[in-house]
């Protein structure tokens, strides 16, 4: 049996993580002309980029939650595509802060004007050069997923990411 080893693996310390969430994150990729649509938060004084999407609700399928969040962030209706990758943020241990499962799908059209009503961190969005990538700040760490996928049309199934803080 061949073990895939992950970086940063540990052990968990399920008595001390017993408080802690799992939070799934749907999200979406979508590029044209080389550039890819990418949401803009502002949190505790840092600028960073996401991929458009967000959390998905009890009840709801991953595909309705991609397409929920996509109208609710950039006010665009969307036409969805295959599931690329997925990968997880695990916090350290010294923060009690929700580890975060992302899901990522093709997002194969886009219809509407973007339009974002800035909401919590959310205060933005820019359509990012593809060969720029690498100077943002993205979260979840997901790059070399994307400019795998960008560049080959399929990505490594499963990565653990690294906490950015």
């Amino acid at each position: 049996m061949n073990k895939q080893k992950t970086r940063n693996s540990q052990k968990p310390n399920r008595k001390a993580d017993s408080n802690r969430k799992i939070r799934l994150r749907i999200a979406g990729v979508f590029v044209r002309d080389n550039k890819i649509l990418l949401v803009k938060h502002r949190k505790n004084g840092l600028e960073y980029y996401l991929l458009p999407g967000g959390g998905q609700e009890p009840g709801e399928s991953s595909i309705d939650a991609l397409i929920r969040e996509w109208k609710e962030e950039l006010n665009l209706d969307i036409k969805p595509g295959q599931f690329l990758f997925c990968g997880e943020s695990v916090p350290p241990q010294n923060l009690s802060r929700s580890q975060v499962m992302q899901l990522v799908f093709a997002v194969e059209e886009i219809q509407g004007s973007i339009h974002v009503k800035p909401d919590g961190a959310l205060v933005g969005s820019d359509w990012i050069d593809c060969d720029e990538l690498e100077s943002i700040r993205l979260f979840p760490a997901c790059l070399e997923q994307i400019q795998e996928y960008i560049k080959n049309g399929n990505a490594q199934a499963y990565s653990r990411y690294a906490w950015l803080s």
